[in-house]
């Protein structure tokens, strides 16, 4: 699934930097201003699940500046987040296509102008690149693009290490890579898990646009260390801030089925299922991981007709579906287990 690979949260999506005084000339400030105000506008629209709104936003970016590829990397934010959430993969051309302009262009541009902030946002770009790619398989890949982030975010930090925003990216590879290569190499390699913990607290507490990429990646984390309750807290202040946000209760529901609190399973997944209607390019993944988990709870809670009235429909989509997009567990297999049982 998912999370197999430390490139899972490489993302490095939201690694956005307040870089105004970095530049020596007053012109530059006033124009990093002006985009960094642009960028927190377009990120509440984000928020506020107004995708199209948010990528015509972004791009006013390059009428502030037109040498800046920071248009193109927001693009392919909301490209790749919207498929993540919605489990989807209708943009994946648009994203390879888009990303690869970013990373391109990135490249010229730090020839000329190799400041922070550059740098930041191509690690972005191929952090963006390598997430995708390990969510649909391709780990090779992925790693090479994870590889090429921490090599941009280290030269971020070579040239300004008070730009806390990156410790972001960097604390969420240190996690991600030990927890993830031990699984092969075991006491071989250090353990940096709580050094890459301290380094996400630290970008929440002292960065400006940290606060939330940086729950998105503890939502990852809490789950990996079995740290349900913490699942649920951070659940609980996201969706206050936000009701619309459907991101942690795809956590929140694994957490309270793996807890066994399955009526509150339930009434979160019965939520997400009344929100994908409202998105167009929503996958049948995300339907069938809701329909999967409901049918498990109804199991467990005795009753066995509702189980299989969610479940029945799920086999007929066996060979429609990419099984990488499921987070946790292969609902479709799953799901056919379980009726086989319920039967």
């Amino acid at each position: 699934m998912i999370n197999k690979f430390f490139i899972r949260v490489l993302i490095a999506s939201l690694l956005i930097f307040y870089l105004s005084g970095f530049s020596p000339a007053q012109n530059n400030s006033a124009i990093e201003s002006k985009k960094n105000t642009v960028i927190l506008e377009g990120l509440k629209l984000v928020y506020d699940a107004k995708y199209n709104e948010a990528i015509q936003h972004f791009h006013t970016l390059d009428h502030i500046d037109p040498d800046c590829f920071e248009g193109l990397f927001f693009e392919a934010f909301v490209l790749e987040l919207v498929m993540d959430i919605y489990r989807s993969q209708v943009f994946d051309d648009s994203l390879n296509r888009v990303v690869d302009r970013a990373i391109a262009k990135g490249n010229e541009v730090i020839k000329k102008n190799p400041t922070a902030r550059n740098y930041m946002f191509l690690g972005g770009a191929y952090g963006i690149r390598g997430f995708r790619r390990g969510i649909l398989g391709s780990w090779f890949g992925a790693y090479v693009d994870g590889l090429r982030t921490i090599s941009q975010f280290n030269k971020v930090m070579s040239l300004d290490s008070t730009l806390y925003d990156c410790y972001y990216g960097i604390g969420s590879y240190h996690y991600w890579k030990t927890k993830k290569l031990k699984q092969f190499f075991g006491f071989l390699v250090p353990d940096e898990r709580e050094q890459g913990i301290r380094e996400l607290s630290l970008a929440m507490d002292k960065g400006i646009f940290a606060k939330t990429p940086g729950r998105m990646a503890l939502f990852r984390i809490y789950m990996e260390e079995k740290r349900y309750d913490d699942v649920f807290k951070l659940t609980d202040i996201v969706l206050k801030e936000n009701p619309n946000h459907i991101f942690p209760r795809w956590y929140a529901g694994v957490a309270y089925i793996r807890t066994k609190q399955w009526e509150k399973a339930l009434r979160n997944y019965e939520v997400i299922l009344n929100y994908l209607p409202r998105i167009s390019f929503c996958g049948i993944e995300a339907y069938i991981e809701a329909w999967y988990y409901m049918g498990l709870c109804y199991y467990n809670l005795g009753n066995n007709a509702k189980a299989k009235e969610l479940l029945s429909p799920i086999p007929q989509y066996k060979d429609k579906v990419n099984n990488n997009l499921f987070y946790y567990d292969d609902c479709m297999e799953e799901s056919i287990k379980l009726l086989k049982v319920i039967r």
